[in-house]
């Protein structure tokens, strides 16, 4: 089926039905222009690129949201938006100082059997830190796979269907994506015991 006429619209009710190429095409047709947006909100690219990648996820999660009312590239433009606006708040909003996430705490206590210590909070957000910025040197091919992985719980079969590749490219892709973090992991000094 070719996906290049379709209007945004029709896109969206084919995604709606988990239609891969459908995701793709739209993906296609809007990510260049959505990427812009999000870094003018922004201003870094690193975080664009992030945030066009959540803002498709969020087009695929929720394409059965969109009613019609409106043009679809406007629906997905908002929620583009939506996303560069609430990190920028994030952003600003957040002291300095390190915070312990209130849905985290409970598993920090019981990590932990109590709260932890200043000390151990700075250790845990300086390794987030670190993790962020490896995943987002290693190539998008292999980022995007290991964050189907492990933020999303997915496995590699659903993976492969997600993304309409062969398993064999995905185990590829792990295997390769894992080496590349370790590697860069490594050189701040984390182990993934430590992780």
């Amino acid at each position: 089926m070719n996906l290049s006429k379709p209007s945004d619209e029709e896109l969206l009710q084919l995604i709606a039905k988990r239609n891969a190429d459908a995701f793709e095409a739209l993906y296609d047709r809007h990510a260049q222009i959505i990427y812009n947006l999000v870094l003018r909100i922004i201003g870094e690219a690193s975080t664009a690129e992030e945030l066009v990648q959540e803002c498709f996820w969020q087009v695929w999660q929720k394409a059965s949201d969109y009613r019609g009312a409106g043009a679809g590239a406007a629906w997905i433009y908002r929620i583009a938006r939506n996303r560069g606006l609430d990190r920028l708040r994030q952003r600003n909003a957040r002291p300095q100082t390190v915070a312990l996430e209130m849905e985290e705490a409970p598993r920090v206590f019981a990590q932990y059997g109590q709260l932890p210590s200043v000390e151990t909070t700075v250790e845990r957000s300086w390794e987030q830190q670190q993790v962020r910025q490896s995943l987002a040197s290693i190539p998008e091919e292999q980022r995007v796979i290991l964050e189907l992985a492990y933020f999303e719980g997915m496995t590699q079969s659903e993976i492969a269907d997600y993304l309409s590749l062969p398993i064999g490219t995905i185990k590829s892709r792990v295997r390769l994506g894992v080496e590349k973090l370790e590697r860069l992991l490594g050189a701040t000094g984390l182990r993934r015991g430590d992780l």
